[in-house]
């Protein structure tokens, strides 16, 4: 179970990493659309035309491609602070696993039934010893004491 779950971490980590990547290169693959595309198409496409004003298709191609890009890098953003959640949760619950995979889960476990052990056979001695011990201390007390007592205060 402990490798499966660090087995999603990481694939989770690679993923993200692959995403912003591929982010990044959607900007820029944008950036290059939005400069060079309208200069192609006034050289290629409207080459014969006399232009008295700006055509809408060279508007909206900046706008486009510059809404495009951004709109995948915040996709993008989103879907990895997702998954960065998701891996922390599995880290966490990593942790919180009992660990199969190492030999310290066992040694921790058998210095503790030991100590554990150990501590219940001290509580118990310490019980009993204290209660005989001011037991055979303790005297009891009669009323004459107490009548003693009262007479010295006042």
């Amino acid at each position: 179970m402990y490798s499966d779950l660090a087995f999603q971490v990481s694939q989770l980590r690679a993923r993200s990493q692959n995403v912003m990547l591929t982010a990044v290169t959607v900007i820029v693959a944008a950036l290059f659309v939005a400069a060079l595309l309208p200069s192609l198409l006034v050289q290629y496409v409207y080459a014969g035309q006399q232009l008295f004003t700006e055509p809408l298709l060279l508007k909206f191609i900046p706008l486009v491609s510059f809404v495009i890009g951004i709109a995948y890098f915040i996709y993008a953003v989103i879907g990895n602070l997702l998954r960065a959640k998701r891996a922390n949760y599995l880290e966490k619950q990593m942790e919180l696993e009992d660990c199969c995979c190492c030999d310290y889960c066992d040694e921790d476990d058998e210095v503790l039934s030991e100590i554990e052990s150990l501590t219940e056979s001290l509580v118990k001695e310490n019980k009993k010893t204290p209660a005989k011990a001011s037991a055979a201390k303790r005297k009891p007390i009669t009323q004459a004491k107490i009548t003693a007592k009262a007479k010295t205060k006042k």
